[in-house]
């Protein structure tokens, strides 16, 4: 999935970029009988890796209703991490609410955050349940909020 950028080609291309996207959560129904926290596990681990050795940070949010997730390191790498995200079956209708390019990153210091849980209150799914032709109110600032807030202290966060 390519990323239309509202930012000019011009800009460099290691500059800093954050993106900010969410998605439906479609594990059980793409592998039935799975360990929903072994996915996530994994999911946690494979992003770590590879953030780590391409310099991007961010933060996950996970509920049973969807994903949602911030990506901020330097655009080649943030585009390139995107596509294989995008391409995971794990979830689907994956929407871009923000790409741009930000002087400072929200989330230095993990390679992957991770907020969530099935058992706790769904933060997506108001957000997610809305008609997919209907305007959404949703921005990439509210998005980026919501993690900043989920995620006030570091112990809240599966080590890296």
């Amino acid at each position: 999935m390519r990323i239309a950028s509202t930012t000019k080609r011009t800009s460099q291309a290691g500059s800093l970029y954050r993106l900010i996207y969410c998605s439906r959560n479609v594990i059980a129904r793409a592998l039935p009988g799975a360990d929903v926290h072994e996915e996530i596990r994994a999911i946690l681990e494979i992003a770590r890796q590879r953030n780590k050795s391409a310099t991007v940070t961010g933060a996950l949010l996970f509920t049973a209703s969807g994903f949602a997730q911030v990506l901020e390191g330097p655009r080649e790498w943030v585009e390139r991490l995107f596509e294989q995200i995008s391409a995971d079956p794990r979830h689907s209708d994956v929407m871009v609410l923000s790409f741009t390019p930000t002087e400072r990153r929200c989330f230095p210091d993990w390679p992957m955050g991770f907020y969530g849980s099935l058992e706790t209150a769904d933060l997506l799914a108001d957000f997610l349940s809305a008609s997919p032709v209907s305007p959404r109110a949703t921005t990439g600032s509210d998005m980026l909020r919501l993690l900043e807030k989920v995620v006030r202290q570091e112990d809240m966060w599966i080590a890296a």
